[in-house]
């Protein structure tokens, strides 16, 4: 268990907070009011540097989701500050979030949140629409998309015709279609059987491997947060450790995953 112990959080990320895609400085959030506070965020920093496969683990109320909704600006933190690409998002105006969840953020979740009316290619298309890509550009870049992902068969099927794999991989097209800064994915293989999360996990890592996209993952799964190149671990709105794949196998990997994972309290999900 040489590897099971709590880590400053400044210390947690590779990347420095001046070379950082993402950088999170002592975050806060508190829940409630006088007398009965909340720290859902209890001073939480990490960097992530541009192109890294980034897990978040730990058991129910550590506070992964709150730290996903900030990052997302979903919500605002209580104190501190969020980074990206050097730009503090916490101070935006509602006009300029708008803006930056468009342009700069590409999001996955655990239910694909696909638009039942449009075909696969709709789906996928619209995001360019929104984001104000010329349309005669949007046909081929769909095209494009859909052919590197392997989703070329959804194209013409509406939600209800796909396969959960199918829409799930559909929505990782329409995430990295507009060329976001960073793929927020909320537990997006929780739905599903453990043949299509394998083939979902395979296509976020050839994403981040073969197409550039950093991505940050919240997950259960310690099978999932083995594709990643690296895993950070919340308890109590905290950090509390960091694995780091580097040379290992992924079944070393996932061995030294599921020992914090242990050490926290067995929550994990086993997918594989």
């Amino acid at each position: 268990m040489a590897e099971t112990f709590a880590i400053p959080p400044q210390q947690a990320g590779v990347a420095s907070a001046n070379s950082a895609l993402l950088s999170v400085e002592h975050v806060e959030k508190v829940f409630g009011g006088r007398g009965n506070l909340t720290h859902a965020l209890d001073g939480v920093s990490l960097n992530i540097a541009q192109g890294e496969f980034i897990a978040i683990m730990g058991p129910s109320g550590s506070g992964k989701t709150t730290l996903l909704n900030c990052i997302s600006t979903i919500d605002r933190p209580s104190n501190g500050r969020i980074l990206v690409k050097g730009q503090d998002i916490t101070k935006l105006s509602n006009r300029s979030l708008a803006k930056f969840r468009r342009e700069e953020l590409g999001f996955i979740f655990q239910d694909s949140n696909l638009l039942d009316t449009l075909t696969g290619f709709e789906n996928i298309a619209l995001a360019l629409t929104i984001k104000g890509e010329r349309a005669s550009q949007i046909p081929e870049r769909v095209k494009e998309i859909a052919h590197k992902l392997g989703v070329e068969q959804s194209m013409n099927k509406y939600p209800s015709q796909m396969s959960g794999g199918q829409r799930q991989r559909v929505a990782a097209a329409r995430a990295i279609v507009c060329d976001p800064s960073l793929i927020l994915a909320d537990e997006p293989t929780g739905a599903l059987d453990s043949h299509n999360a394998t083939v979902m996990l395979e296509t976020l890592e050839g994403m981040n491997q073969n197409m550039g996209a950093t991505i940050l993952m919240v997950t259960h799964d310690a099978y999932a947060a083995s594709f990643t190149s690296r895993v950070l671990f919340l308890s109590d709105g905290r950090i509390f450790n960091e694995v780091h794949r580097g040379t290992l196998s992924r079944e070393e990997y996932f061995t030294r995953i599921m020992e914090v994972v242990t050490f926290l309290g067995g929550e994990a999900r086993h997918a594989g």
